[in-house]
């Protein structure tokens, strides 16, 4: 079972999944006490999620992709990632539940919905692997402009620019275990 705290530091290795994180850049980001932070990774690499490497004094800690526990955990806080878009946005849930329905794939949201930095000038940055359907009649209904980017998962390279912008800050909407598949 994983805890609020243990949710919060995977959710820094999300932006990606090959990342080294030196326990104390967590802590700050986060705004946790050092110690606490300190602690859950201990845990997290006592049950094998993470490991480390040790330069120095310092541990730079990663994912344990080789366990298949982690990408499980990895599953838990997207979701979690989600969970929390709908919290935040209530009054659009049903917006976000149509765009699941009109998406045949992956889709994923990023940009200021993502990282909960929205304004009401704000766009709905959505990326879809696959196909959608049209979201004129949406727009119209939330008065909220959305911004579609369609990829194939043949086009789709985690290393290329934009791709990475999109990992680095993003809330799975659609299509969590493929979307995690595509970039592991």
């Amino acid at each position: 079972m994983l805890l609020n705290k243990e949710l919060k530091v995977l959710a820094e290795f999300t932006s990606n999944y090959n990342s080294e994180l030196y326990g104390r850049a967590i802590a700050s980001k986060l705004k946790m006490n050092q110690k606490t932070v300190s602690n859950v990774l201990t845990k997290l690499e006592k049950r094998h999620i993470i490991k480390f490497k040790q330069e120095g004094r310092n541990k730079y800690y990663f994912l344990n992709k080789l366990n298949p526990s982690t990408k499980e955990m990895i599953k838990l806080v997207e979701v979690n990632k989600r969970i929390t878009l709908f919290e935040k946005y209530k009054q659009i849930n049903p917006l976000f539940s149509e765009l699941e329905k009109r998406t045949n794939g992956i889709s994923v949201i990023f940009g200021s919905y993502a990282n909960f930095t929205k304004t009401e000038k704000s766009d709905l940055d959505l990326f879809v692997i696959g196909s959608i359907s049209e979201l004129s009649d949406l727009e119209t209904l939330y008065n909220i402009k959305i911004n579609v980017v369609k990829s194939t998962t043949n086009k789709f390279k985690p290393d290329d620019l934009f791709s990475k912008e999109i990992l680095n800050n993003h809330i799975i909407l659609k299509g969590v275990d493929e979307f995690i598949r595509l970039i592991w």
